[in-house]
């Protein structure tokens, strides 16, 4: 009898165990909900510079990268040891990125084109792109691998905030993009409040090559634009310019970005390089009854130069060039050094204007 009822306890203790357990008395764990809780604290999502919400890994340890101005934001924020892959306008200038960037870090070609495979075979954490640079093939092709593409164009001079802080954010380095971008922008208002109520000086604005000149939308536009010019082609349809256009319109400043066949480099151009550029400018037939060549106001910028902090750089010597008794305290010679030795990590080397700029000019 004893034993009977022993047996029988157990029996309703185990019944009311299970009882329990199906009315949520005793909670069994839930396997799927907690791994969800863990990718969570593993990702995070970004939006990119064209507004799309891309799920990033929390620490991001190696990226690949195209174009050198998203290299040289990245380097200036603090991050240039978490680029793992470049393409080659990156690899080309050895110098401008104190030669880190070897052979095997390439993911591009000379002719432009990136190689996916090897993109895979590295593994980066993301890849950030431009949005010229054909984002859709790159997501498309590396969606397989897990390999993020984030769209971020620092070429644009008005978006040199959001750009800089996107990639802050991206690489944990909030702080140094908000003093980076403080820097800058400090400037920039300087500017607009000096010349708030001055007329535009006319410019007409040439890339390289005679006729290339810029218009809404193009990649230089804003740089002119920033530094209150006035410039000739704004309602130009094409960036190809015919070249007798310029004498028509007499602009009474000239500024210039290096020459056809000069790559971008940290390293300046030779004097007399910069010399005969300047001297193929006045000799161009009809030219020397301009106002600019009467005057002698051209400008001659350095493809590196011009192009810092998306272009920013060469905003600040425009408007100095334009403006020289309304900006006493904007010094973009000073600016260009900072850029070169405090955000770039290089030493200031002089010779990338024509005339040269003093730092207190």
């Amino acid at each position: 009898m004893n034993r009977f009822l022993h047996i029988s306890g157990i029996a309703l203790y185990i019944s009311f165990a299970c009882i329990m357990a199906g009315c949520g008395g005793i909670n069994p764990p839930h396997p799927a909900s907690s791994s969800n809780e863990t990718a969570n604290t593993q990702t995070r999502t970004i939006t990119d510079s064209i507004g799309r919400q891309v799920v990033l890994p929390r620490n991001i340890s190696r990226a690949a990268i195209t174009n050198a101005y998203n290299a040289e934001l990245i380097t200036a924020i603090g991050a240039a040891d978490k680029i793992a892959g470049v393409d080659y306008y990156i690899y080309q200038d050895q110098e401008g990125f104190k030669n880190r960037f070897t052979e095997n870090m390439l993911i591009g070609s000379r002719q432009g084109g990136l190689n996916y495979e090897k993109i895979a075979d590295m593994n980066p954490d993301v890849l950030i792109i431009c949005e010229n640079d054909s984002w859709e093939t790159a997501q498309e092709r590396l969606r397989p691998f897990g390999i993020p593409v984030v769209v971020c164009n620092s070429y644009y001079t008005s978006q040199f905030a959001e750009n800089t802080a996107l990639l802050g954010q991206i690489f944990g380095m909030e702080k140094n993009a908000e003093e980076l971008s403080s820097f800058f922008l400090s400037r920039l208002d300087y500017i607009d409040k000096q010349l708030k109520d001055v007329p535009r000086r006319s410019v007409y604005f040439e890339y390289r090559t005679p006729g290339r000149t810029t218009i809404p939308g193009d990649y230089f536009y804003e740089m002119i634009e920033k530094a209150h010019a006035d410039n000739i082609f704004k309602t130009a349809q094409a960036t190809q310019i015919q070249i007798e256009d310029v004498v028509h319109k007499n602009p009474a400043f000239i500024v210039k970005v290096s020459d056809a066949n000069v790559y971008s480099s940290y390293i300046p151009p030779k004097k007399e390089d910069m010399e005969k550029i300047w001297n193929d400018i006045c000799l161009r037939p009809g030219w020397s009854d301009m106002d600019a060549i009467k005057q002698n106001h051209i400008l001659l910028l350095s493809h590196y130069a011009h192009g810092g902090a998306s272009k920013l750089v060469g905003t600040m010597y425009i408007a100095k060039f334009l403006y020289p008794d309304k900006l006493p305290d904007l010094h973009p010679e000073e600016v260009f050094k900072k850029w070169v030795t405090v955000y770039e990590g290089l030493e200031y080397q002089t010779g990338h204007t024509f005339p040269a700029y003093e730092l207190n000019d």
